[in-house]
């Protein structure tokens, strides 16, 4: 936590009326007639037991030719100076410091943590959350943060900020990762699986059947939603021999939960060879991909044929109409609410257009699954 430097010395209005009334030989008790107050009172001030009020400092600037901003400033900065900190201003900044890392407010909210406001609780709360025995908040200020962040510029909230929950919310998806039992994984079985994506985006039961298939493969699943200012839509990441895939829920769309899924198993099939690798991302993005991000985008467009949905409706870009979308999607193998979404994503159909098409998906999944 941070440290309060303090001057070695601590000098007050006391000391500085000295120094005038020895340059201009005056006694105290000259100075008590020019200032028409009594010699006790300009023994207070010289002693600086009297705090200097809005009157005085105006007399005393008539006096020794200053401003009586001056004489306000410098009793009010030698009397916080000597201000002891005690508990209630230590609780203070160790709950602000607490809070510029963790979002306590929006964790508590979500039942990641259980505080009250205390300093003690606090720390008791963030402890458990991190799984340290010392609070220590360095891992947040590292030079190199632990995954690969897609997302875009969030003029409304600080760089810092943004990079500080992404780091609370990755703690998170590993905590509960740690707590799934999973299969061996298989590289070839998670393959042929998003090979055969399409397919399961029409079939009635293809969301649980398609994350069957996935925790049949090695990959752990689970929804976690994201943090406030963090605007994530899924992750990636090894966890041991295991890959795991996290769904925040953020839009709570079918088209979105497809997409998301796709982009996010590309990552693990082209990016995760070694057995390594964390990607978090904001797939409203798509200024300033990396390499690894384009890929991830091109082979999750390949996995769900969006270069013949693409091409299929470009002759009715902006004025599809509801018989010809769902033929589109059905020539490109493609669940109706998919196909549109991957078209307004694309801005060939505006998003309020055959808004009925836009089904939700956390209804669809098992509540186990869901993880706060």
């Amino acid at each position: 936590m941070a440290t309060t430097l303090r001057p070695a010395m601590n000098i007050g209005p006391g000391q500085i009326i000295a120094r005038n009334l020895e340059a201009l030989n005056w006694s105290n008790k000259d100075l008590a007639e020019v200032l028409g107050m009594s010699e006790k009172s300009v023994s207070l001030l010289l002693n600086n037991k009297q705090s200097i009020t809005v009157e005085t400092a105006v007399l005393l600037g008539m006096a020794f030719g200053t401003s009586p901003e001056f004489w306000l400033n410098l009793d009010q900065t030698y009397r916080m100076r000597r201000r002891k900190e005690g508990k209630r201003e230590n609780d203070t900044a160790f709950r602000a410091e607490v809070r510029k890392y963790l979002p306590i407010a929006e964790m508590r909210k979500k039942g990641w943590i259980s505080c009250t406001g205390t300093a003690e609780s606090y720390a008791k709360a963030a402890l458990r959350f991190l799984g340290k025995d010392e609070l220590d908040f360095s891992d947040y200020n590292a030079a190199h943060l632990p995954f690969c962040a897609r997302r875009g510029s969030r003029s409304e909230v600080g760089e810092d900020i943004t990079k500080y929950y992404l780091i609370t919310w990755y703690h998170k998806a590993q905590t509960e990762a740690l707590a799934i039992e999973a299969k061996q994984y298989s590289p070839g079985k998670l393959l042929k699986l998003a090979s055969s994506i399409s397919d399961f985006t029409r079939k009635t039961d293809g969301v649980p059947s398609f994350i069957e298939k996935l925790q049949e493969a090695g990959v752990k699943f689970f929804v976690l939603s994201h943090l406030e200012k963090t605007y994530l839509d899924g992750a990636s990441f090894f966890q041991g021999k295991n890959p795991v895939i996290v769904y925040t829920g953020r839009y709570n769309r079918l088209d979105n939960f497809w997409w998301t899924l796709a982009h996010e198993i590309s990552h693990v099939i082209l990016h995760m060879e070694d057995g390594t690798g964390s990607f978090l991302d904001d797939l409203d993005n798509r200024e300033n991909l990396s390499k690894q991000e384009q890929e991830a985008d091109d082979f999750a467009a390949k996995l769900l044929n969006v270069k013949k949905l693409i091409e299929e409706a470009q002759p009715y870009k902006h004025y599809l109409s509801e018989n010809r979308l769902i033929a589109i999607a059905e020539s490109c193998g493609l669940e109706v609410s998919l196909a549109l979404g991957i078209l307004q994503h694309y801005g060939y159909v505006e998003y309020r257009s055959l808004s009925r098409y836009r089904n939700t998906i956390l209804n669809l999944l098992d509540p186990k699954l869901i993880k706060g």
